[in-house]
């Protein structure tokens, strides 16, 4: 009987009783403000990731007006329309991948070169006759934009909540700039964006033609 209740003792104590005890471990106020100075800096870094990593809209609303805006930011049927074929071509890039990065491509005001903002007396900027040969660097132009669409634009609706009306703007993949359709601005995409840009959306429109050849 002596020995059960000896052996019943010996498991109720805590094997590690000595390391919690240890006299080497102190918790003093250096260290306690260190772990402390961690934790708040770590919070700093995330904060600072997180606004990095946010898209900027003040001077991109300015440009766009924030109906055009909120199309590309909730558009849920998403048209690109090759303005180079007669009829002009259209593809649904509702269900497309890569839609998300195309909306924060115009999005985001630091995917624009705002000292290239015209906002009158622009016209139609997917019309041939128009001249934006003053406005444009010779050497962002693209040696083979004959053979491709040169000017396309895309057409935000949300025939579902109709939170905003059918909004289309224009793109002219060979210079970078971009407006809205009604001529009224212009504004020129970055270098960084630019070539991305055009090449997302020919891609797209060179896919839907293989398409439609194989169709015929």
């Amino acid at each position: 009987m002596l020995e059960s209740q000896t052996v019943e003792a010996d498991s109720n104590v805590d094997p590690h009783a000595d390391k919690y005890n240890d006299p080497r471990v102190r918790v003093t106020w250096q260290g306690i403000a260190t772990l402390v100075a961690i934790v708040i800096g770590g919070a700093i870094f995330a904060l600072l990731s997180v606004q990095a990593r946010r898209t900027r809209l003040t001077l991109s609303t300015k440009f766009w007006g924030s109906t055009t805006i909120t199309a590309i930011q909730l558009g849920d049927e998403v048209t690109l329309i090759d303005r180079s074929t007669q009829p002009a071509n259209e593809i649904e890039l509702t269900a497309m991948p890569g839609l998300g990065h195309l909306r924060r491509a115009l999005l985001d005001e630091r995917h624009y070169e705002w000292q290239t903002n015209v906002n009158s007396g622009v016209g139609d900027l997917c019309d041939s006759n128009d001249d934006t040969s003053d406005l444009i660097d010779d050497s962002d132009a693209n040696p083979a934009s004959d053979a491709e669409a040169s000017c396309v634009s895309l057409r935000f609706a949300d025939p579902t909540l109709s939170r905003f009306p059918a909004t289309t703007i224009d793109l002219h993949l060979d210079s970078g700039f971009v407006g809205p359709a009604d001529g009224s601005r212009r504004v020129q995409m970055n270098e960084r964006v630019r070539p991305a840009l055009q090449h997302q959306l020919t891609l797209l429109l060179n896919f839907q033609q293989r398409r439609a050849d194989d169709r015929n």
